[in-house]
């Protein structure tokens, strides 16, 4: 029967799912659901009261005839567990007439401690810890099983470096085992690069009198997305771009060119130039609202971010291309743009190169140390044999940038980029393998490249040469004209590498030529290669860099003078040596002599009567000071 204005609510049922509960609970329960039902609706709150007097409310705020409420045994006021006793737990209500029923009797609880709370969240199970999610697919390629210990408002996030790449919407749990399915993108469908993820649980309580309103973050687990495609693929991205170009293969007499770009679906777009090796010049258009298909017009300055002017070099259309699913993805198109006139960086010469050792190495590249990855067995010009706090300097695809030095090695020569073709590539010739050879040195003697040679002999790189080894090599017959050899320019020529090639200078080409060194080789160009005069034969010793060598003493103790030494090895006088730098030393064939150690002789007898000093004897015949000469025993010396 329903109570008048007058009457104060009755409880007509109450139940208490269990009577031992413990905050965070592990073998007992965490929790205990208390249930009123009441004869009409009420609201207020349940006083749990220990036999001490310590006690706690549970609110009940809504009018209700039928309350239910799962509590933890939390103090909300003192924020904090509430101790381990016996609580008697007793209702005080009130109907939407203000009537009341104070004190009325549920139950009792009892709170124990527990050794090992029970985490709210306990991850079970990765189906897939590695996956390899692809742009045209939105399948499930893994799957978490988790455990609620006890009702929360679960978000389940992505997470790298604390930055969230993926986050569901919020969900209100009860206790119990859950699956989750994902497919390796962002709740847009967008990509994910590889890499690892931490698989993040955001959580609010909803057991407590009153419910926690901040998030507790847990991270529970990694994932790892490997081989996926983490940018747009260049197929979709060719249907979204359809076409660049520029108006011109150089810049015009203002030092600009311009150019279009024709979008054909809706999304946003950043457009660059770039080098060869993909590092963004300057951006030429950009814009953050989504383009609508159609052409678009840019204008570059030939310049850099900085406002410096471009290296003299080749220069493309790079356009990043952003869709709605927040997927990225860039996209190079059309034919470069060629800078002849500005400064160039060349690399040394005759060319050395350096060999990536590593699967990969991140590099430095122009413009300002933009990231490049260089990857194993990769070949770098040197720009120069110095080392920069730690780095090689180095071209990459005609770009200037910086190498660590512990990341490659230092290899005798890259294959040419254009030889010389032979006219009959059967034609051979042998030649037998003497000591201190180098495919590098025999290329270079016989006018032929280490491509050639690796694949006339089927050579293994990883093999050294043997004395007496017989090796075929190619014999080219080119086209003479007026005593001059003739070259024709092809694609990726420079004319350096035409130079080095030929075993001739640079300035040499360009004066037999009539050409400035600012004129652009055109493919097909007819080049006339003067013939060269013949060189003395000489041969070259190696010295490796002691602590507190310098030029001057390398040169006295080498018996050459700084000159040959700065020449041979095409330094700065003034430069800097480095412990461990090798040193070519340049030596006439007919430079030492033969002395034969006779009765009585000492190393200092011997250096004297030579006008040489003792250390000159000891690095000239790698002698150990501490082990004594012998009658007979043949030394070099050299003629000073």
């Amino acid at each position: 029967m329903a109570s008048t204005d007058n009457e104060p609510p009755e409880v007509v049922n109450k139940v208490l799912s269990t009577s031992t509960i413990a905050y965070q609970g592990n073998t007992v329960p965490g929790y205990v659901t208390i249930t009123l039902d009441t004869n009409e609706p009420t609201r207020g709150y349940i006083l749990a009261v220990r036999d001490d007097g310590r006690q706690t409310k549970i609110n009940l705020n809504d009018f209700k005839t039928k309350h239910v409420v799962s509590w933890v045994p939390w103090d909300d006021q003192k924020r904090e567990p509430l101790p381990p006793g016996t609580y008697h737990l007793k209702s005080y209500l009130s109907d939407a007439s203000y009537n009341s029923a104070q004190g009325f009797p549920i139950g009792q609880i009892t709170i124990v401690n527990e050794p090992n709370p029970k985490a709210l969240v306990d991850l079970l199970s990765i189906s897939n810890a590695s996956i390899s999610p692809k742009y045209a697919s939105d399948e499930t390629l893994t799957t978490f099983t988790y455990n609620l210990s006890r009702p929360a408002e679960v978000q389940i996030a992505i997470q790298k470096n604390g930055v969230d790449y993926f986050q569901t919407t919020k969900m209100k749990l009860d206790l119990g085992k859950y699956n989750f399915d994902w497919n390796g993108k962002n709740e847009k469908s967008g990509l994910l690069k590889d890499g690892e993820y931490d698989i993040v649980f955001k959580t609010i309580e909803l057991a407590y009198n009153y419910p926690a309103t901040s998030q507790t973050i847990q991270k529970i687990g990694n994932i790892t997305i490997s081989n996926g495609e983490g940018q747009i693929p260049q197929w979709r991205l060719e249907e979204i771009i359809s076409d660049a170009s520029f108006d011109s293969k150089t810049l015009n007499s203002d030092g600009t060119v311009s150019g279009n770009f024709t979008i054909a679906e809706p999304a946003k777009a950043t457009v660059y130039i770039s080098t060869a090796a993909g590092s963004h010049m300057n951006h030429v258009y950009s814009t953050s609202q989504e383009l609508q298909p159609g052409t678009y017009s840019f204008t570059w300055n030939g310049k850099d971010m900085m406002n410096s002017k471009a290296l003299n070099g080749t220069y493309y259309i790079k356009i990043s291309v952003t869709e709605g699913s927040g997927s990225h993805g860039y996209i190079t198109l059309g034919d470069p743009v060629t800078i002849s006139n500005h400064r160039s960086i060349l690399p040394l010469d005759p060319e050395k190169q350096v060999k990536v050792i590593t699967e990969k190495t991140q590099m430095k590249v122009y413009p300002m140390d933009q990231g490049y990855i260089a990857v194993k067995n990769e070949l770098l010009s040197l720009i120069s044999e110095s080392v920069d706090d730690g780095y090689y300097n180095v071209l990459v695809k005609g770009v200037p940038g910086k190498v660590k030095i512990s990341d490659v090695e230092l290899v005798d020569s890259a294959p040419d980029t254009a030889p010389t073709t032979p006219l009959n590539p059967k034609v051979t010739t042998t030649y037998t393998v003497v000591s201190g050879d180098t495919l590098w040195k025999i290329a270079q003697k016989h006018n032929t490249t280490i491509n050639d040679i690796i694949e006339l002999n089927q050579l293994d790189l990883n093999k050294s040469l043997m004395i007496g080894q017989v090796l075929q090599l190619p014999v080219t017959k080119d086209l003479l004209e007026s005593g001059n050899i003739i070259h024709v320019v092809q694609s990726g020529d420079m004319l350096w590498k035409i130079a080095h090639m030929y075993g001739v200078t640079v300035n040499a080409i360009l004066l037999a030529n009539n050409l400035s060194d600012l004129d652009y080789l055109r493919i097909g160009q007819k080049l006339i290669i003067p013939a060269g005069q013949p060189k003395e034969e000489t041969r070259q010793d190696i010295y490796v860099v002691k602590s507190g060598d310098t030029l001057w003493k390398i040169a006295q103790t080498n018996g050459v003078t700084v000159n040959d030494l700065v020449h041979a090895n095409q330094l700065d006088s003034g430069s800097y040596l480095s412990i461990g730098q090798t040193l070519v030393i340049p030596v006439q064939q007919s430079a030492y002599k033969t002395y034969t150690v006779q009765p009585g002789d000492t190393l200092w007898k011997i250096a004297q009567a030579n006008q040489v000093t003792i250390q000159q004897l000891v690095d000239w015949n790698q002698l150990n000071v501490d082990t004594p000469i012998h009658v007979g025993q043949q030394l070099k010396v050299l003629t000073l």
